[in-house]
Formats: C-alpha cells, sequence, structure tokens
C-alpha cells in the first residue's frame, strides 16, 4: 500500500513561499496554531492536488482564488503549486497511458508532456503527483514530472480512500454530512472502501459503449437500406457509363491529333520568327557598332568641351576666393581696431579699482579688533549658565524617581482589574455561545419544518407528474407518424435536385472553355504590352535598368502610348503618324527626365525622349498662321489631334502634349491629300490607312500586326469580353451552388428526419424509465417525512436544556462585573495623587529646559563672533590678492594694445596686393568664356550628324520589333494550347506529339476538328452520365457486404457488453456485501470503544436489492435508547462519524488520512478516547490531525506548527517528539528555516 512521504506546497492560498511537511507513512502528525493562520489551508491543498474541482469545496468562489492573492507588502503571485509525494517498495504502481488532458470546468488544461504509446506497469518505490494552476486559468497535472489527465491520476487512488468519494480527507463539516447525508450518499463511502468504485467506473464506460453500439447499428441499419437503393440505381448507370467510355476514348483520340497537329504547326512558323529574329538582331548590332564609334567621337569631343568648362570654373572659383579674402582682411582690420579702444577702456577702470581695494582694507582691520573684544565677554557669561544648569538637574532626577515608584503600584492594581475583565469576557463568550447555539437550533428547526413540507410537497408534485407522462407517451405515437411522412416528401424532391445540378455542371463547363481561349489571348496581350515589345531597344533597356534597381533617381510612368487611346477608324493613321512619339518616356518632372538622359549617356548606351507628366503650360502649343477649312467640299475629315484622348492622369489636350499634332489633319483620299499639300506646304495631311503627305513629301507603306494602339483596344474589348463570360460563369456556378446548397440542406434535413425519429423512440422508453423512477422517489419522499418531524422533537428539547444555562451564565457575569466596578474606583484615586507628581516634574524639566536654552543661546554667540572675526581676516586676504591681480591685468592690457597696432600696420599692406591679383585674373576669367562658346557651337554641329545615323538604327530596330511582337504571340498561341492539353487530357501539348503522326495540313485539321466536334456531340447527347458508375456498382456492393459485417458485428459487440455488465453488477454486489458486512462489525465495536458502552449499526435500506439500497445507521450511547443518528448530539454525532470512519478504515486503510478540527466538538475525555484509538492505528496510516487539542497533541509524534508573522503569509515550524533522555539540541540553521527537524 502506498505511503505518504513528502507534501511541497507554493503559492498556494496563504503559502507564498515554498513550504515543506514530510511524513514517515505511519504515526500521527499534529498541525496546530492560532485561527486564521492557515492550517485549514494544508488540507485543502492535498485535496487539491488529489483533483479535487470544487471551489467551494475548497472555500473559494472561484478555482483562481487558490493562487495567492498578494498583501500589502507582497505582490499577487501568478502560479499555485501542490506536489505530493508517495512511497512503498512492496508496491507495484500502474501508471496509466498519459494522454492529452481535456479542459475541466472553471479551468483551461494544458498537457506538455509527449503521449505514451501504451500504459506501462514499473515496479517503483515512490510515485510523485503535481497540480499546478496559473492566474491565466491554464492548469497541468504531472505525474513524475510528465503531463497527465486527472483521471489518470483518480484511477491510481481509485479505491485507495483518496477516489473522489474519498473519506480519508475529514473537515468538521463534512462529519455532519455523513450522518445526515442521505442513504445512498453514505452507501458511495463503503463502495470506496470496498473497491467497487473502480468497477462503477467500468460498468459506466460499458453503459457509454453499449449506447453508442445501439446508436451505431441503427445507423447501419439505415445506410444499409440507402445502399441498396443505390445498387440498384448504379446498375443502370453502369451500362450507359460503358456506351460514355468508348466515346470517349474516340473522342480524346481525335483531339490528341488535333492538338499535335496545332503544335508542329505553331511549332514551325515560331522557328521561322525566331530565324529572322535572329538576323535583324544582327542588322541591328552592325549599325548599333557603327553608332556607337561616332557617338564615341562625339563623347571625345564632348569631353574636351567639359574640361575647359572644367579650367574656366577653377579660374572663377580662384578670384572668387582672392574676393573673399581681400574681404576678410578688411574685417579683420576693422575688428583690431575696436579692440584697441576698448583695451584702452578697460586700463582707465583698472586704475580707478586699484585705488577702491586700498580704502576697503583699510577698514576691514578695525573690525578685526571690535570682534575679538566681544568673543572675550561671552565665554565668561556661558560658563556662569553651565554651573546653573548642573543644579536643576539634580533636583529634576529626584523627582522622577519618585514618580516610578507610583506609577508602579499603579501597574500592580491595573493588573488585577484586566484580571477580573478577561473573567466576565469568558462569561460574555459562553452566553454568546449558548444564544448562538440556540439561534442554531432554530434554524435548524425551520429547515427541520421545511423538511417536512418539502417532502409533502413532492408526494403532491410527483402524482401530478405521473398523470403527465401519461398524456406525453400518446403524443410521441403520433409524431413518429409525422415524421415518416415528411421523410417521404424530402426524398422525392432530393432527386429532383440532382438531376438539376448534373444540367448546370455540363452548361459550366462550356463557359469555362470559351473563357480559358478568351483569357489566353487576354494574357498573350498583356505581355506583350507590359514587355513594350513594340518599343525600340533603348528603351526597352531603359525600362529593364528601372525594374532592376540601376537607379532610384528615375521613375517613369510609362510610355507615351500607354496614355492615348484613338477612335478605332483613325487607329493605323494615328499609328504611323505618331510612331516616334509613342515612344517618349513619360516622366513626372524635369529632374527624373535629366536621370533618364544620364543613363541613357552612359550605362545603357542609346537615345530616348522624355515627356515631362505635370501640366505643361500654354507656351509649348504651338498656333497656325493659317489653317485649312474642315468638311466635305475640302476632303478634311478633322484634325487628328480631335480623335485622341489623353488617360491615365494627362489630362492636357494632345495637341498641347505633342506639338506635331496641331499640324495634323485627316483627308478622305489622296487627290485631296495631294491638293492640300500643295497649298499647305507646313502642314500634314494623314489618310486612314497611314499615308501621309507633307508638302512635295509623301511617306506610307505596309506595316506588319497592329502597333500598340491596336494591341491596347483589342486588350480593352478583350477586358470586357472577360468580364462578361466571367458573370456568366459565376451566375452558372452561383446556380450550381444554390442546387448543391439546396441539395445539403435536403440531406440534412432527411438527417435530421431520421434523427428525430430515434430521439422519439429514445424519449417514450425515458418517459416509462420515469415512471419507475417516480415511484421509488415516493417512498423516499415518506422516509423523509418521518425523519423530519422526529428531529423537530429532539431540537425542542435541546432547545429548553439551554435556556436553563443561559440564566446561570448571566448571574455569574453579574458578579464578576460589580468586583471589577471596585477595583477601578480604587485606580482611579491613585491616578489623581500620580497626576500632581508628574505635575512636580514637569514643572521642574521646564525651567531646566530654559537654562539649556539659555547655555545653548550664549555657546551661539560664542561661536558667532568667532566666525565673525574669521570672515573679515578672510575678507582682507582676499583683497590682498586681488590687489595684486589689477596691476598684472593693466600690465597684460599694455602689451596686447602694442601688439594690435602693428598688425593693423601688415593688414594694410596685404589688401593692396590683393587687389592687384584680382584685377589679373578677371582679364584671364574673361578670355577663357570666349573660347567656351566656339567649342560648344562646334559640337552642337556634330550632334545633327550623329542623329541622321540614329535614325537609320531606329528603322532597323522597328523591324525587329514587329519580328519579336509576331514571335510573342506564336509563343501565346503554344502556350494556350499546352492549357487546353492539359485540361482536356492532362499533358502538355509537345508530349502528345508522337513520331508516326500524319503531317496536316489547313484543310486536314479542319476535318480532324468537325470528327471532333461530331464525337462531342453524341457525348454530349447522353445527357448525364456518371462516369464513375462502374467502380461506384461495384464499391456499393463491397460496401452493402461490409456493412452486413459491420451489423453482425454490432450485434455481437452489443451482446458481449450487456453479458460484461452482468458480470460487473455480480462482483460489486460480492463485494459491496463483503464490505458492509465487515465495517458493520468494526463500526459496532469501535463505538462501544469510544462511547464506553452503547451499541451502533449500520442496515440496508432494501436488502433485497444490496445493489442499489441505501444505508441507514442506527445509535444508541450509553444510557439512551436506540434512535437515528441524527437525533444524536453535536458531540455524539462527530464520534459516531469517527467510529464509522475508523471502522472503514481497519478494512481498507488509506495511504493517510486527514481530520480536520474533528475533535473540536468533543469533550476532554471524548478527546482522549479518540487521541487513543489514533494511537492504535497509526501503524497502519499516516494520521495528520489539525487541532487545537491538547489531548490530540500529545498523541502525535511530530507537531507542525503554522504561523503567521507577516500578515497574510502562512509559514511552518515543526518539531519532532523523542524520548524525554534523547531530544536533540535545535540547531540556529533550523530556527531561521521553516522545515522539518529530523
Amino acid at each position: 500500500m502506498l505511503k505518504l512521504k513528502r507534501v511541497e506546497i507554493q503559492g498556494f492560498k496563504s503559502f507564498a513561499d515554498r513550504q515543506e511537511l514530510r511524513f514517515n507513512g505511519v504515526g500521527v502528525v499534529a498541525v496546530v496554531g492560532p485561527n486564521g493562520c492557515g492550517k485549514s489551508n494544508l488540507s485543502d491543498a492535498i485535496s487539491w492536488v488529489l483533483g479535487e474541482q470544487s471551489a467551494k469545496s475548497l472555500r473559494g468562489a472561484r478555482m483562481e482564488d487558490v493562487i495567492f492573492a498578494g498583501t500589502r507588502d507582497r505582490k499577487p503571485l501568478g502560479m499555485a503549486s501542490v506536489t505530493m509525494t508517495l512511497f512503498d517498495p512492496t508496491y507495484e504502481v500502474e501508471l496509466p497511458e498519459l494522454e492529452p488532458q481535456q479542459p475541466v470546468e472553471g479551468e483551461s488544461v494544458a498537457v506538455t508532456a509527449a503521449k505514451v504509446q501504451h500504459a506501462q506497469k514499473e515496479r517503483r518505490q515512490e510515485i510523485t503527483i503535481t497540480r499546478r494552476l496559473f492566474r491565466s486559468g491554464e492548469s497541468e497535472y504531472l505525474i513524475d514530472g510528465k503531463g497527465a489527465r486527472l483521471r489518470d491520476i483518480q484511477d491510481i487512488f481509485m479505491g485507495t480512500g483518496l477516489g473522489p468519494e474519498s473519506y480519508a480527507i475529514i473537515e468538521q463539516g463534512r462529519i455532519g454530512q455523513i450522518l445526515s447525508s442521505r442513504p445512498q450518499d453514505r452507501r458511495a463511502v463503503i463502495e470506496e472502501a470496498a473497491g467497487v468504485t473502480r468497477f462503477k467506473t467500468k460498468r459506466r464506460l460499458a453503459e457509454a459503449k453499449l449506447e453508442g453500439a445501439k446508436q451505431n447499428l441503427t445507423r447501419v441499419f439505415d445506410i444499409l437500406e440507402e445502399v441498396t437503393r443505390q445498387v440498384n440505381s448504379l446498375k443502370r448507370q453502369a451500362a450507359k457509363a460503358e456506351r460514355y467510355v468508348k466515346l470517349r476514348e474516340e473522342m480524346v483520340t481525335h483531339l490528341r491529333l488535333l492538338i499535335a497537329g496545332k503544335y508542329k504547326t505553331l511549332e514551325r512558323e515560331a522557328s521561322k520568327a525566331a530565324i529572322e529574329m535572329s538576323q535583324a538582331a544582327a542588322g541591328v548590332e552592325t549599325l548599333g557598332v557603327e553608332l556607337r564609334a561616332k557617338e564615341t567621337e562625339y563623347t571625345a569631343l564632348q569631353q574636351t568641351c567639359y574640361q575647359h568648362e572644367e579650367a574656366l570654373t577653377a579660374q572663377r572659383k580662384e578670384l572668387a576666393d582672392l574676393q573673399i579674402e581681400a574681404e576678410r582682411a578688411r574685417g579683420r582690420l576693422n575688428s583690431q581696431s575696436q579692440q584697441v579702444a576698448s583695451i584702452e577702456q578697460r586700463l582707465a577702470g583698472g586704475e580707478n579699482e586699484s585705488q577702491e581695494v586700498e580704502k576697503r582694507l583699510a577698514a576691514m582691520e578695525s573690525d578685526v579688533e571690535r570682534h575679538r573684544a566681544s568673543l572675550e565677554e561671552a565665554s565668561a557669561n556661558a560658563n556662569e549658565a553651565r554651573e546653573r544648569l548642573r543644579v536643576k538637574s539634580e533636583e529634576r532626577e529626584q523627582f522622577q524617581g519618585q514618580l516610578r515608584m507610583r506609577e508602579q503600584g499603579l501597574e500592580a492594581a491595573r493588573q488585577q482589574v484586566l484580571r477580573l475583565l478577561g473573567e466576565a469576557s469568558a462569561m460574555r463568550n459562553q452566553l454568546a455561545q449558548i444564544e448562538e447555539y440556540l439561534a442554531s437550533n432554530e434554524r435548524d428547526r425551520v429547515r427541520a419544518r421545511k423538511e417536512e413540507e418539502g417532502a409533502t410537497a413532492d408526494l403532491a408534485r410527483l402524482a401530478e407528474q405521473r398523470r403527465q407522462l401519461q398524456e406525453k407517451l400518446g403524443d410521441r405515437q403520433m409524431q413518429l407518424e409525422s415524421l415518416a411522412d415528411q421523410k417521404k416528401r424530402v426524398e422525392e424532391e432530393l432527386l429532383g435536385r440532382k438531376s438539376t445540378l448534373g444540367e448546370a455542371r455540363r452548361q459550366l463547363e462550356a463557359v469555362r472553355a470559351e473563357l480559358s481561349r478568351i483569357k489566353a489571348r487576354k494574357d498573350s496581350l498583356e505581355e506583350i504590352l507590359s514587355h513594350r515589345a513594340y518599343t525600340t531597344e533603348s528603351v526597352k533597356r531603359l525600362f529593364t535598368a528601372v525594374e532592376r534597381g540601376q537607379t532610384s533617381a528615375l521613375q517613369p510612368s510609362g510610355v507615351l502610348a500607354d496614355f492615348i487611346e484613338v477612335d478605332p477608324a483613325f487607329e493605323k493613321a494615328a499609328e504611323e503618324f505618331l510612331h516616334d512619339e509613342l515612344e517618349y518616356v513619360v516622366v513626372k518632372d524635369w529632374p527624373q527626365a535629366d536621370s533618364g538622359i544620364d543613363l541613357m549617356r552612359g550605362d545603357l548606351d542609346g537615345r530616348a525622349t522624355f515627356l515631362v507628366h505635370p501640366e505643361l503650360e500654354d507656351k509649348y502649343a504651338t498656333a497656325l498662321a493659317m489653317e485649312p477649312p474642315i468638311g466635305p467640299e475640302t476632303g478634311i475629315i478633322g484634325r487628328l489631334s480631335n480623335y485622341l484622348k489623353m488617360t491615365n492622369g494627362l489630362t492636357k489636350a494632345p495637341a498641347e502634349l505633342l506639338p506635331r499634332l496641331s499640324r495634323c489633319y485627316l483627308v478622305q483620299d489622296r487627290a485631296a491629300a495631294q491638293r492640300l499639300a500643295g497649298q499647305y506646304p507646313d502642314i500634314f495631311f494623314l489618310l486612314p490607312d497611314g499615308v501621309c503627305y507633307h508638302g512635295h513629301a509623301v511617306s506610307g507603306g505596309r506595316k506588319t500586326g497592329s502597333g500598340p494602339l491596336g494591341l491596347k483596344r483589342e486588350l480593352r474589348e478583350l477586358t470586357g469580353t472577360v468580364a462578361t463570360k466571367q458573370k456568366a460563369f459565376e451566375g452558372t456556378q452561383q446556380q450550381i451552388g444554390e442546387l448543391e446548397h439546396a441539395i445539403q440542406t435536403l440531406s440534412e434535413e432527411q438527417e435530421k428526419v431520421r434523427q428525430q425519429q430515434q430521439r422519439e423512440e429514445k424519449e417514450a422508453l425515458a418517459l416509462d424509465h420515469e415512471m419507475r423512477r417516480m415511484g421509488e422517489e415516493t417512498n423516499r419522499s415518506n422516509a423523509r417525512l418521518s425523519a423530519a418531524r422526529l428531529e423537530l422533537e429532539r431540537l425542542e428539547r435541546d432547545a429548553q436544556r439551554s435556556a436553563g444555562q443561559k440564566d446561570e451564565k448571566q448571574r455569574l457575569h453579574a458578579e464578576k462585573e460589580e468586583a471589577r466596578s471596585l477595583k477601578e474606583k480604587e485606580l482611579a484615586s491613585g491616578r489623581g495623587e500620580l497626576d500632581l507628581l508628574r505635575e512636580s516634574v514637569q514643572q521642574v524639566s521646564e525651567e531646566h529646559s530654559v537654562l539649556r536654552v539659555q547655555l545653548a543661546s550664549l555657546d551661539e554667540r560664542q561661536r558667532s563672533e568667532a566666525a565673525a572675526r574669521q570672515r573679515v581676516e578672510s575678507q582682507i586676504g582676499e583683497l590682498t590678492r586681488r590687489r595684486g591681480a589689477i596691476a598684472a591685468e593693466l600690465e597684460r592690457l599694455g602689451l596686447d594694445r602694442t601688439r594690435l597696432l602693428n598688425d593693423n600696420m601688415e593688414l594694410d599692406s596685404m589688401l593692396n596686393l590683393l587687389q592687384e591679383e584680382i584685377l589679373r585674373l578677371q582679364g584671364l576669367v574673361q578670355l577663357a568664356a570666349q573660347q567656351d562658346h566656339e567649342m560648344r557651337a562646334r559640337l552642337a554641329a556634330f550632334d545633327d550628324a550623329l542623329k541622321a545615323h540614329r535614325i537609320a538604327v531606329q528603322e532597323a530596330q522597328d523591324r525587329r520589333t514587329q519580328i519579336e511582337i509576331h514571335l510573342v504571340q506564336l509563343q501565346s498561341d503554344l502556350k494556350h494550347l499546352d492549357e487546353n492539353a492539359r485540361k482536356d487530357l492532362g499533358a502538355l501539348a509537345s508530349e502528345l506529339v508522337r513520331d508516326d503522326d500524319p503531317e496536316l495540313d489547313e484543310l486536314a485539321l479542319g476535318e480532324l476538328d468537325a470528327k471532333y466536334t461530331e464525337v462531342r456531340g453524341r457525348i454530349e447527347a447522353l445527357g448525364a452520365v456518371n462516369p464513375q458508375a462502374l467502380e461506384e456498382f461495384t464499391e456499393a456492393e463491397l460496401r452493402f457486404n461490409f456493412l452486413n459485417t459491420q451489423r453482425q458485428d454490432l450485434l455481437d459487440s452489443i451482446r458481449d457488453t450487456e453479458k460484461a455488465i452482468q458480470e460487473i453488477d455480480v462482483e460489486s454486489r460480492k463485494r459491496f456485501a463483503e464490505a458492509f458486512e465487515a465495517v458493520n462489525a468494526q463500526f459496532k465495536e469501535i463505538f462501544k470503544t469510544l462511547f464506553g458502552g452503547g451499541h451502533a449499526e449500520m442496515r440496508l435500506t432494501d436488502e433485497t436489492n444490496i445493489g442499489e439500497c441505501g444505508i441507514e445507521m442506527i445509535a444508541s450511547p450509553p444510557g439512551k435508547r436506540l434512535q437515528n443518528v441524527l437525533l444524536l448530539s453535536g458531540g455524539e454525532k462527530s464520534l459516531t462519524a469517527m467510529a464509522l470512519l475508523m471502522a472503514i478504515f481497519k478494512y481498507q486503510p488509506s495511504p493517510f488520512c486527514i481530520l480536520d478540527e474533528v475533535d473540536a466538538p468533543l469533550d476532554e475525555a471524548n478527546t482522549g478516547r479518540l487521541a487513543r484509538l489514533l494511537k492504535e492505528m497509526a501503524s497502519e496510516t499516516q494520521f495528520i490531525v489539525i487541532t487545537h487539542a491538547k489531548r490530540t497533541m500529545e498523541a502525535a509524534q511530530t507537531l507542525y506548527g503554522v504561523t503567521m508573522e507577516e500578515p497574510g503569509v502562512s509559514k511552518l515550524v515543526s518539531v519532532k517528539f523523542h524520548p524525554h533522555n534523547q531530544v536533540p539540541p535545535l540547531s540556529p540553521e533550523s530556527r531561521r528555516t521553516p522545515a522539518m527537524a529530523q
């Protein structure tokens, strides 16, 4: 059997610091201390670590109340922890499987240890149980330092007296509960001793398992019925699925050949475009090399210009430095002249101050002599005052001695008054106790009357409830018929919704295919526009450098093509006319434009035009001196700028941003354009097909592919189309979602109806069980009525006896009060004499204080005169030092004045030299500026020649760009083909190409597409097909067979579980009967021991039902007849309860037993009997007794004292008793530390 070894407490209630109690496993340990110091907190701590879940049982409102709440000098703690260690080398401790613990009511439980796979049995000498609670609400249980559940701890102690129905922890209130509890509650204590609690737990688990098995069986029957219908339906679907599989294979074959043929065609075109792209890139590279050579020459010339400019800048800087130095010299000359004037003023002031110091020194020497005479007079007066003070001190000491003797006499008289006052107070306390008992007696009588009334009301209530239950049974049958009709209606509606859902899913698939094709084209356009494939290489490199972060000063908003929208009819004309302008890089301000130019000149090696984004001023717009009339008669459609619109933040009119637009008109035909070009040679006339007439020049040609404006327009149209298709797709999805939701709702409703049927059937059975239970409750109510009437008779007798005791105590209290009054009068007379003597002492003390003040005044005067003399002498020394300092300062100022006059003469000479040098440099700067102007003119001429070569490079880049756009479109088509292949066939298009596939031209591809469409139409004609019908049919058959097997397994499990419950019931009744007989026999013997005679026994309320009946207790103390235990007095109840508990311990000892002030109601004789019984039984059980009784303390081998030296904080001190000749001395260390003395 386990034995208690150690309990460690920290942060629990008033035990803020770590405290430890050690035990030997046997014997008696007494815990003593004054009221309110925290003794019962030890009992609460042990109950708590064993798993107590009721905060009320722990004397708290919430479980958080067990954590130390702080005091005036201490902060609250964040955790309470209690650890209990038990040991037994001969016991095999079964450690249950440790799983994550579940939250218990009022606490949040966290497990920190890993799971243990299987239950382990270890032969151990110790087991440690720990429980912790954190202020955050989390708690944890530990077994040997590993996380555990509450149930694991309860399993260890179940059947040992420390389980949920523990009889090993008894406080004063629990004594009354044992005797006044219901017979069924008394039975639980005997079951705990007999070990039946463990069997009951197993029975509850078996019943839960049985109930679950029955519910599962019901569900299996329902599912089996549904699966049978599915098997019949899937047989018809399987044939249709076979036809679908064959057509599907044919369609996949056609689709593979179609995709493979398209892939080969696109691949050939892409390869051809790649070769053309390489050739165009080579041409661009050749022209680029030539351009870079010319730009290198231009750069060299530009560098020479820069060097000349730097030399000019250096000369200008040197000229500015000389001018600054000349100005600085003039300022210094003026400043030093002012310093000379200031020094002359300071010299005159120093001479005046020297004369004043001489006068003050003469006056202070006379003050020193006067202070010396005053000091001698003050010393003589102070000596005389000290003598008078000594005489007065002796007189005061004499009076104070007489006062102390008189006060000691009065103190003795006061002690006599206090003793009488204490005796009177004790009488008052006894009276209060009697009155409290009478009030308690009255409350008990009220409670007994209420119990009588409640039993009568329960009998009437039970009769009415039986009538109502009969009516409910009839209602249940009608509800079951209604549920059967509702179930049939739901099943029919569910089949219709599933058919509609299949059609909606086919529509969704068609919309998804169309949306995928449009999105692929849209993605291709977005990729072309995002990479700006239509721009020159220089612009592409510029945006690539910005994206890579090569520059932070440049953040372009895009190219101008990103900001322009044009009427589709004139889209081609606008792209031809604004070919260069569309590639302008749009920036937000001029500094960014400058950064872009620097970047193009440096790392990127190219050219670009930058357009400033903000609103441009009107000065950039140009007005025509003469504009042609617009109208059909002239053939002019209108200005090109009127058909353009600026977007994305550019709000100015196009003509203001691009001045060339103000001179461009759209015309109807070539004849009109030729005629107008001759009349207006400065204006551009543009045909809708892009041909442009300007003076005697005409430009045009065929442009391959779409330009940026066309690509953007197509992207906008596709975006709208995608939104429309997406809306249709989402609408179909929403319809499918609604149908699925409706099907889910109907399925849930079907399940609810089935569950409701089960609930109604169960409630009918429950109503029948409730009828039987009410019959049993009626019998119990009759027994309660009889017990309440007997209790009322006993309480009336006790009240009469207590009233007589109250009168006797009142008489004794009056006598004590009279004696105390006489003593208090004598004490008052002595206090008057004491007051007169105190007045004399006070008068002498006041005279003594006056003399001390006079002496202090004279001493202060003496110190003051001495300090004044010292202060004057110090001032004389200071003035002497000041006189020398003034003379030194006058000498220094004279030297400074001479030095400054010499410096001023040198500055005048230096200013003349600087002025000559400034005139020479000004001539050099003018000559260098003229040379710089000539060099810049040469640089501008070279720049014009360089621009012509750049135009040639740009044309080659345009050709390469068109090829690149075509290549990107082909790659996008290949990507879209891959996506379709992956979606339809689950593989990439390249993976579908085979070596033996025939070469297909456009005509062959069209025929193959027609065959594919025909087979797909035949598949759609089949209607809704379940492709998995064959597999589902096979699975349904397997499931049908599996459910049949499960049904039989459940039937076998129910039969085995019912058999196990019957065996548990037989074993429980057997163990309970044995325990009841053994405990009853011990109860009779121990009752006689504690009462010195008498008779007591336990009786079963129904001996024919030993498995469920309660236990009644009958007791007859010596000299009294046999009666119910509720009629015993308080002390008799306590002894009777202790007799029952000790009888249980005789039969089934517990590892330990805690008795919390159970001896409080006992007199000294009964306390002695109880103490002797504890000593006899201490060889088997460790008793921990919280007590105030001396006789109980005498029976203990170890005393633990609970103190509260610091308010609100409990501490332990301990003493272990030895034979009188072996008592060891208490070491200083043990006196300092509240621990067990070993």
